[in-house]
C-alpha cells in the first residue's frame, strides 16, 4: 500500500473515531436531559461510567491508529 493510501485510510478512520466520540457524548447528554432528582443522580452515574468506558476504548483505538501510521511512515522513509 502506498503512503498516500495508508494516510488516507488512517485519516478516514480517525474521522470515524471523532464521530463515535461525538455520538458517545450525545448519548450521555440525552440519557439524563429529561431527568431530575434521584432519577437523574442514578442515571447520570451509570451514564457517566458508560461514557468513560467508551471514551477509553476510543482513545485506545486512536493510539493504535496513530502509532501504526507513524510506524508505516517510518518504514517508508527507509
Amino acid at each position: 500500500m502506498t503512503t498516500f493510501a495508508a494516510d488516507h485510510d488512517t485519516s478516514r478512520q480517525l474521522e470515524q473515531l471523532d464521530e463515535r466520540t461525538r455520538t458517545a457524548w450525545q448519548t450521555y447528554r440525552e440519557s439524563t436531559s429529561t431527568l431530575a432528582g434521584s432519577d437523574y443522580e442514578e442515571a447520570e452515574s451509570i451514564s457517566w461510567d458508560r461514557l468513560q468506558r467508551a471514551l477509553e476504548e476510543l482513545s485506545d483505538e486512536r493510539e493504535r491508529l496513530v502509532g501504526a501510521g507513524t510506524a508505516a511512515s517510518a518504514g517508508d522513509a527507509s
